[in-house]
């Protein structure tokens, strides 16, 4: 980005809402607890500024990275040399009709579980231990436990990346796994779900069995990203890494969950360039032994150096 962030910052506060700085750290704000600063940072209050932003972005050709909770994104130590557009807290909230719900993007999928099963309504409580915002999990089409949020989804609600209002029905958008094509290029705003109605005290011991599985298989104790690698057809990746002897390996403070090989953890101050170290070292020794080319569900922000490790 050529311009100075502080100068776009003042023009970018002339027409939006929200929050707008220059040079803002992005740590806090990934599940990493990892990455450098963003040059710009706006975090608009309403959909209408989402657009409002994304105009402004499109008119003077920034780099965008859009964040959610970024729970599925490792941002490099340098951080990001354009805007983010923070779709978090602010944009956070839902509207039960019936057995319908509108729930805004930046509204943490879990939370929104928790109020839809306190209503009597199910159909989404098997998601319930996914991190990240309602956005991200349809950006995804997060899944688990033999169910993803396709199956509920009725609408999705944004704008394109010229900050043009944006709307595509179910039947638009082609879900697959851990992808839906039709949302690549766009930022949204809200989402609205199909739920059916169910006995209150059945969803909750389902969704607390499910919360109970994953505290047993998961490593939670330490940041990280969820799973970093997309489960490959015929196999799973933690058992692939598992048998590759790479679970507890670590390069600086990132490391192979010796509880789940398909998580790496934060353990001690990682960098980002530790983490991704560790990622092509597992990429390399699971097509060395078994021919398996890993694909990642980390997205990588910002710049990475390769390494050879």
């Amino acid at each position: 980005m050529n311009a100075d962030p502080a100068e776009l910052a003042a023009q970018l506060a002339d027409v939006t809402d929200g929050e707008v700085q220059a040079n803002k750290p992005l740590a806090p704000f990934t599940s990493y607890k990892i990455g450098g600063p963003t040059a710009l940072w706006a975090a608009p209050a309403t959909e209408a500024g989402i657009g409002r932003v994304l105009a402004f972005i499109h008119e003077k050709q920034l780099p965008l990275f859009v964040l959610g909770h970024g729970s599925n994104v490792l941002l490099s130590d340098a951080g990001w040399p354009g805007v983010t557009l923070y779709v978090g807290e602010n944009l956070n909230g839902w509207q039960f009709d019936h057995q319908q719900a509108q729930v805004l993007a930046g509204s943490r999928l879990a939370d929104f579980i928790r109020a839809a099963v306190t209503k009597g309504l199910g159909g989404m409580e098997q998601l319930v231990g996914i991190p990240g915002s309602i956005g991200g999990a349809l950006r995804m089409n997060a899944g688990a436990f033999g169910r993803e949020i396709e199956a509920v989804t009725m609408a999705v609600s944004g704008f394109s990346l010229d900050g043009s209002p944006f709307q595509a029905e179910r039947q638009q958008i082609d879900f697959g796994y851990r992808q839906a094509p039709q949302l690549e290029k766009m930022v949204i705003t809200s989402g609205r779900f199909q739920l059916k109605t169910a006995d209150s005290r059945i969803l909750q011991l389902r969704m607390q069995d499910i919360l109970a599985i994953r505290g047993r298989k998961q490593p939670l104790e330490y940041p990280s990203c969820g799973s970093v690698f997309k489960r490959p057809p015929g196999y799973y990746a933690g058992s692939l890494i598992e048998q590759a002897d790479l679970k507890g390996v670590h390069i600086g403070g990132a490391m192979v969950s010796p509880k789940h090989a398909g998580f790496i953890l934060n353990t001690n101050n990682a960098t980002a360039a530790d983490v991704y170290a560790l990622i092509r070292l597992i990429e390399r020794r699971v097509y060395e032994r078994f021919g398996v080319r890993l694909e990642r569900e980390v997205k990588l922000i910002g710049n990475f150096v390769e390494y050879t490790t």
